[in-house]
């Protein structure tokens, strides 16, 4: 394989796909993106895989990510996998992946799947994902009950002093 000065410089956006997951996730957290406010935990285990970001809006909607930095045939499969227990699911990947993924808008769209793009500033919705219904039902209530003990556990933390702007992220 050989390497170019460009593609050496798109990869410089990120060193790793867990910085990449992590500035992503940070995005999130904001709550200005198209998701809007959610919950969020990563690395979730789904006892067939884990998915790297998965988040759940106020109206109890799941909507699971899968991100690489270069291979997003393999994050289609894994996002393709989570369909059968979120309401949607999605590919992120830097932008210039996102232009090869791109080619493949029929594959995406027939399974269901969105594709994101993540500049490090800003997620761009390429495809959006269908709404899904599940597949593995006791595995979506499995992941509801995730993030209501995560809630749970927030709520028997002791409170934070009054300068405190923000409450711990659980991630």
């Amino acid at each position: 394989m050989i390497t170019t000065a460009t593609s050496i410089e798109r990869r410089a956006e990120f060193a790793t796909e867990a910085e990449f997951v992590d500035r992503f996730i940070g995005k999130l957290a904001q709550g200005r993106t198209t998701f809007g406010k959610v919950q969020i935990t990563k690395e979730w285990d789904h006892h067939t895989g884990f998915v790297d970001v998965l988040v759940r809006h106020r109206r109890k909607t799941l909507v699971a990510f899968e991100a690489k930095l270069d291979n997003w045939k393999r994050a289609f499969h894994q996002a393709y996998r989570s369909t059968a227990y979120a309401n949607k699911s999605y590919v992120i990947v830097p932008a210039h992946v996102a232009i090869r993924a791109l080619r493949e808008r029929g594959e995406f769209e027939l399974r269901g799947v969105g594709l994101c793009s993540f500049d490090g500033k800003s997620v761009q919705v390429l495809i959006e994902a269908s709404e899904q219904g599940a597949l593995l039902t006791w595995l979506r209530a499995q992941a509801h009950e995730h993030f209501d003990a995560l809630e749970d556990e927030r709520r028997v933390e002791p409170r934070r002093s009054c300068r405190s702007a923000l409450p711990a992220m659980r991630v």
